[in-house]
């Protein structure tokens, strides 16, 4: 197959990694993976860096003419198979010049919040978007709502997976450290968290509950992520007085290595689909404190593999910090059974071939109905 990823979004969040990701097991296996992007994209640098071929495009307001004209054109040059989108952007670009030249359009919706019952999202799902491929049954359960979605033909779950052996645990002692500006011989213990810089990821509670950590518990927090909330954030963490021990990193691509020294890995969000950031920590053994959501659920079991918190509870997120802080056995024993169930359940592999055959279904069943 030909397949021809188009993202017009400005950051790199789950959807591109996930997508990099995919295109790697694709390219593999003998399929042909091309790039549509925004000018200026780190995640385009990232693309042409392990030599897939990348189109930078100005994708300008929806519906764009000029954008759907030129994309149409690649379309025609490039005679992908299948077009993969992700927000509603993509598929009000992608969507028209995929229909004019008669080409299924497979988007990855992440979190429950990504479609909304709206007549123009229903205009875009019915005429544009063949079929949803999505990480988490939560998704699918926000979709059944809709009545017009048709969620049973048209929406297919595929976990999120990782490449394990990016994830050893072992591998990058003191490459964190060196990132935050943390001295090697400091026994503070570190909490990560690697996500976006949005307001739905909490980032204002877990600042909060460091706060209400007592004396004997100082740990450093380093938030590996960018977006627009960080200068909100830095400025909280100067009003809750503990400036001193938070670190931003901003993006980093390579994860596995930085996660070594976490002592902790919290996921506070207020919404979350089936992050990638928990599978992450999971396939590098370590101890994750997570909001209790449904997608977050579906990816671990509180008590088993992390422990899950209510979301938006600053209280009980500090109880259990500092109780799994106190506690490295408990720690230890968390890991170990987060990277047994990554290697069963989460593997880049497994993924790679749920997604491989549902495109080809999708490719399929298009030219069947065409």
């Amino acid at each position: 197959m030909r397949i021809l990823f188009v993202n017009a979004t400005r950051r790199w969040g789950g959807v591109k990694s996930w997508s990099l990701r995919v295109a790697r097991g694709l390219r593999s296996r003998g399929h042909e993976v091309g790039f549509v992007l925004r000018p200026g994209n780190p995640f385009g640098e990232a693309c042409r860096a392990e030599d897939f071929w990348v189109q930078e495009m100005a994708f300008g307001p929806d519906w764009n003419p000029i954008a759907i004209l030129n994309l149409s054109r690649t379309i025609r040059n490039r005679r992908p198979d299948l077009i993969v989108t992700n927000v509603s952007k993509d598929n009000r670009i992608a969507g028209p010049a995929a229909r004019q030249n008669k080409i299924p359009v497979l988007q990855r919706v992440g979190g429950p919040g990504d479609i909304r019952d709206r007549f123009s999202m229903r205009v875009e799902q019915r005429r544009y978007v063949t079929h949803i491929v999505t990480p988490a049954h939560t998704v699918v359960d926000h979709l059944k709502t809709f009545p017009w979605m048709h969620t049973e033909k048209r929406v297919t779950v595929v976990p999120n997976g990782v490449d394990l052996t990016a994830f050893l645990p072992g591998e990058g002692v003191g490459e964190l450290r060196v990132a935050a500006e943390i001295k090697p011989d400091d026994p503070s213990p570190i909490l990560v968290t690697t996500s976006q810089l949005t307001a739905i990821k909490g980032h204002d509670i877990l600042m909060e509950s460091l706060s209400k950590l007592a004396p004997q518990h100082r740990p450093y927090l380093v938030c590996i992520g960018e977006g627009k909330e960080q200068p909100r954030l830095e400025s909280l963490a100067r009003e809750l007085n503990i400036a001193s021990q938070v670190r931003f990193l901003g993006f980093h691509q390579h994860l596995g290595s930085l996660l070594e020294d976490a002592t902790l890995v919290v996921q506070p969000s207020y919404k979350e689909g089936f992050p990638n950031s928990v599978v992450e920590a999971m396939a590098k053994g370590k101890a994750i404190v997570a909001s209790d959501l449904p997608g977050i659920r579906e990816a671990m079991e509180t008590d088993v593999h992390g422990v899950l918190v209510p979301s938006g509870d600053a209280n009980i997120l500090a109880r259990m910090i500092r109780d799994l802080l106190d506690n490295p056995t408990k720690r230890e024993a968390l890991g170990r059974a987060a990277r047994e169930r990554a290697e069963s359940h989460f593997s880049e592999t497994k993924m790679v071939s749920l997604v491989e055959a549902l495109m080809e279904r999708v490719v399929d069943t298009h030219g069947a109905e065409s």
